[in-house]
């Protein structure tokens, strides 16, 4: 493409894009912007032309951005296609899978039980699971309290899991998936580990008390209170067509899916409303006020702070700059999706990002950090993790050695030997199969992690064929506690619990 074409391309995407909405009094007497009098102050020209350069280099697919700041939304775009197939572009009321940006809605919905008083986050989860409950395995299950399951720090292992629609009856129902796979991992509170599976347990236990699904109670309590009119939850099968198609790393579409856990992923959002719900969390008064702000700082308090300073609360995580301005956000990203949410409430901005592309992460990211940094020149983008980072691997004396014990989740039950002699010499046996190497070996704090493969004698496993496998161990009292997460690298990510007790020689 010659560089004249190239320029008449950009310029028609340009123009095709949904305008941007500008408070009138923001706009100078000739219409035109004028933010702040320096250029790095609310300028958006060149963050708009370079996400048009992403899409038109084929980086990008669909792209939607909003910031909003002193209580009003002052840019909000969209760019590339919502649907490419069908010709639809996306603008800033197209509707994005938001995958786990999903859990900041599900927990002010719950939070709105909580000021209603019908439930105490401090209470055992399992005193609100009636038909399935966690399990112990690692840990006191009955000590696993609903403010750890959105903070993750309950002890339930990761997971993630897709179904396509022509296999949607292999997908569980929450009450199943939690039977299936809620069992613990680790001692509760002892250390973070990301979990789907915990949100699962939220979305039972807002059915329990309310009598209806997730989905709906999050669109009577907080979309059509708030007036966020372009969301939907997953499950409301007759908006999917008007939500964003999403697309692989290389630009193809895949086909419609649901996932295991829809409290966890399956909200449908606009930018615009994605902004507004931003307000919201800045304590600014909707069409309604659904909670009041003491609630709001309940949601924004830390449960647990990493080694980093990264923070976990009820739904979000919090960083700080150096200057102390707190920033309180959230990502998701899942096959086709990757979007992103900062704010830095003590300023009142806020800015977002969402894309319908498995590899959009980088646009988010970068994106993001061009425009706040016009606004706080000091911005660095916290990491989204509590955990420790890891580190190069040593045998450890309270991980070296072989150990011998029993993997279980899913319908497995399999013996499972692991030798720690040497970092050279590292393997992974279940049951009687041959024993296979671990690789990429790390610490993690008191822990470890590492990679293997076999297969897992369970349905899921076998019908996915994940055959990859990741370890995460800890010690603890003598004993290596922890999980394996068996994938296939694309659609599942399977934990089983395991409990070793060292070999006598």
């Amino acid at each position: 493409m010659t560089h004249i074409a190239r320029r008449k391309f950009l310029s028609s995407l340009l123009l095709a894009s949904v305008q941007s909405i500008v408070p009138a009094s923001m706009q100078g007497k000739s219409g035109r912007r004028s933010f702040a009098p320096t250029l790095d102050k609310g300028d958006f020209e060149p963050v708009r032309h370079r996400i048009l350069e992403e899409i038109a280099r084929g980086a990008a697919t669909g792209v939607a951005v909003a910031v909003a700041h002193n209580g009003s939304i002052v840019w909000e775009e969209g760019f590339g296609w919502a649907n490419r197939e069908a010709a639809v572009k996306a603008n800033s009321r197209t509707p994005f899978n938001l995958a786990s940006l999903t859990k900041p809605f599900t927990t002010t919905t719950l939070m709105t039980l909580r000021a209603e008083g019908k439930l105490s986050l401090d209470d055992s989860a399992n005193h609100y699971l009636t038909k399935s409950k966690i399990v112990g395995g690692n840990g006191d299950a009955g000590a696993v309290t609903v403010l750890q399951l959105g903070a993750h720090l309950s002890g339930l292992p990761t997971m993630f899991a897709m179904y396509d629609h022509n296999k949607a009856t292999f997908a569980p129902s929450p009450e199943e998936l939690i039977t299936k796979y809620g069992r613990l991992a680790y001692p509760p509170g002892s250390c973070y580990e990301y979990s789907n599976i915990g949100y699962a347990a939220l979305g039972v236990i807002a059915s329990n008390l309310t009598g209806v699904d997730i989905g709906t109670l999050m669109t009577q309590r907080v979309l059509a209170p708030l007036g966020l009119d372009d969301s939907f939850f997953g499950t409301s099968v007759a908006r999917h067509p008007t939500g964003a198609v999403r697309y692989d790393s290389s630009g193809s579409p895949i086909p419609d899916y649901i996932t295991a856990t829809p409290a966890s992923g399956e909200l449908y959002a606009s930018a615009h409303d994605l902004a507004r719900f931003a307000m919201l969390n800045m304590k600014h008064r909707g069409r309604r006020r659904i909670l009041d702000d003491r609630w709001i700082d309940e949601l924004h308090k830390p449960v647990f702070v990493g080694p980093s300073g990264v923070a976990t609360t009820f739904g979000w995580f919090i960083g700080n700059l150096k200057s102390g301005h707190q920033i309180i956000f959230k990502i998701g990203g899942q096959p086709g999706v990757a979007t992103a949410l900062y704010m830095v409430p003590s300023e009142d901005l806020a800015c977002l990002v969402l894309t319908n592309r498995s590899n959009g992460r980088e646009v988010c990211s970068s994106v993001c950090d061009e425009i706040l940094s016009s606004y706080l020149p000091e911005w660095h983008r916290p990491e989204e993790t509590s955990g420790p980072a890891p580190s190069p691997f040593v045998i450890t004396a309270g991980s070296g050695g072989r150990w011998q014990g029993t993997l279980t989740n899913g319908g497995a039950k399999m013996q499972v030997r692991l030798n720690l002699e040497s970092t050279d010499s590292a393997t992974l046996q279940l049951d009687e199969k041959p024993a296979e190497k671990i690789t990429e070996l790390h610490l993690e704090g008191a822990g470890f992690t590492g990679a293997s493969n076999g297969l897992i004698e369970s349905s899921d496993a076998i019908r996915a064929g994940a055959k990859t496998l990741s370890l995460k161990l800890i010690p603890r009292e003598g004993r290596l506690l922890g999980r394996i997460l068996a994938t296939d690298s694309k659609t599942v990510m399977l934990p089983y619990v395991l409990s070793l007790d060292r070999m006598s020689a």
